[in-house]
Protein backbone atom coordinates (compact mmCIF):
# COMPACT_ATOMS: atom_id res chain seq x y z
CA UNK A 1 0.00 0.00 0.00
CA UNK A 2 1.50 3.31 -1.04
CA UNK A 3 0.72 6.62 0.60
CA UNK A 4 1.75 10.16 -0.12
CA UNK A 5 2.69 12.75 2.44
CA UNK A 6 1.72 16.33 1.63
CA UNK A 7 3.80 17.93 4.35
CA UNK A 8 6.46 16.89 6.81
CA UNK A 9 6.91 18.70 10.08
CA UNK A 10 9.28 18.49 13.01
CA UNK A 11 9.35 19.54 16.63
CA UNK A 12 12.20 21.93 17.42
CA UNK A 13 13.27 22.17 21.04
CA UNK A 14 15.96 24.57 22.16
CA UNK A 15 17.15 22.76 25.28
CA UNK A 16 20.28 20.91 24.19
CA UNK A 17 23.83 20.55 25.41
CA UNK A 18 25.24 21.42 21.96
CA UNK A 19 22.59 23.36 20.03
CA UNK A 20 23.13 24.32 16.42
CA UNK A 21 22.77 27.98 15.48
CA UNK A 22 19.16 28.60 14.40
CA UNK A 23 20.12 29.73 10.87
CA UNK A 24 21.86 26.38 10.33
CA UNK A 25 18.82 24.47 11.55
CA UNK A 26 16.59 26.41 9.16
CA UNK A 27 19.00 25.58 6.32
CA UNK A 28 18.79 21.87 7.28
CA UNK A 29 14.99 22.01 7.43
CA UNK A 30 14.76 23.59 3.99
CA UNK A 31 17.33 21.25 2.43
CA UNK A 32 15.24 18.32 3.66
CA UNK A 33 11.96 19.80 2.40
CA UNK A 34 10.58 20.27 5.92
CA UNK A 35 7.78 22.81 5.61
CA UNK A 36 6.30 22.80 9.10
CA UNK A 37 7.91 23.17 12.51
CA UNK A 38 6.56 23.24 16.04
CA UNK A 39 8.41 25.32 18.61
CA UNK A 40 8.01 24.67 22.31
CA UNK A 41 8.64 28.32 23.16
CA UNK A 42 8.87 31.68 21.45
CA UNK A 43 12.65 31.77 21.21
CA UNK A 44 13.50 35.05 19.47
CA UNK A 45 16.66 33.74 17.76
CA UNK A 46 14.76 30.77 16.34
CA UNK A 47 11.82 32.88 15.19
CA UNK A 48 14.17 35.38 13.59
CA UNK A 49 15.92 32.57 11.68
CA UNK A 50 12.55 31.22 10.51
CA UNK A 51 11.28 34.63 9.45
CA UNK A 52 10.97 34.70 5.68
CA UNK A 53 11.73 30.98 5.31
CA UNK A 54 8.20 30.04 4.16
CA UNK A 55 8.21 27.31 6.81
CA UNK A 56 4.91 27.14 8.71
CA UNK A 57 5.53 27.65 12.43
CA UNK A 58 3.43 26.58 15.41
CA UNK A 59 4.56 28.37 18.57
CA UNK A 60 3.91 26.76 21.93
CA UNK A 61 2.96 28.78 24.97
CA UNK A 62 4.75 27.94 28.24
CA UNK A 63 2.51 26.02 30.65
CA UNK A 64 3.11 28.65 33.31
CA UNK A 65 1.32 31.22 31.13
CA UNK A 66 -1.69 29.16 30.06
CA UNK A 67 -3.95 30.25 32.90
CA UNK A 68 -3.26 33.97 32.52
CA UNK A 69 -3.49 33.92 28.72
CA UNK A 70 -6.73 31.96 28.87
CA UNK A 71 -8.32 34.33 31.37
CA UNK A 72 -7.34 37.60 29.69
CA UNK A 73 -7.69 38.42 26.00
CA UNK A 74 -5.54 41.49 26.62
CA UNK A 75 -2.75 39.34 28.09
CA UNK A 76 -3.01 36.89 25.18
CA UNK A 77 -2.93 39.70 22.61
CA UNK A 78 0.07 41.21 24.36
CA UNK A 79 1.94 37.88 24.40
CA UNK A 80 1.28 37.34 20.69
CA UNK A 81 2.37 40.90 19.92
CA UNK A 82 5.57 40.60 21.97
CA UNK A 83 6.52 37.07 20.90
CA UNK A 84 5.09 36.43 17.45
CA UNK A 85 3.94 39.46 15.46
CA UNK A 86 7.37 41.01 14.99
CA UNK A 87 8.49 37.93 13.07
CA UNK A 88 5.66 38.20 10.57
CA UNK A 89 6.91 40.53 7.83
CA UNK A 90 4.32 41.84 5.40
CA UNK A 91 1.47 40.99 7.75
CA UNK A 92 2.38 37.32 7.95
CA UNK A 93 2.49 36.57 4.24
CA UNK A 94 6.10 35.37 4.31
CA UNK A 95 6.36 33.56 7.63
CA UNK A 96 3.31 31.46 8.40
CA UNK A 97 2.85 31.23 12.14
CA UNK A 98 -0.06 28.98 13.02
Amino acid sequence: MASMVGAVGVNWGTMASHPLPPHKVVKLLKSNSINKVKLFDANSDVLQALSGSNIAVTVGVPNTLLRSLNSSKKAADSWVHDNVTRYMPNGGTVTRIE
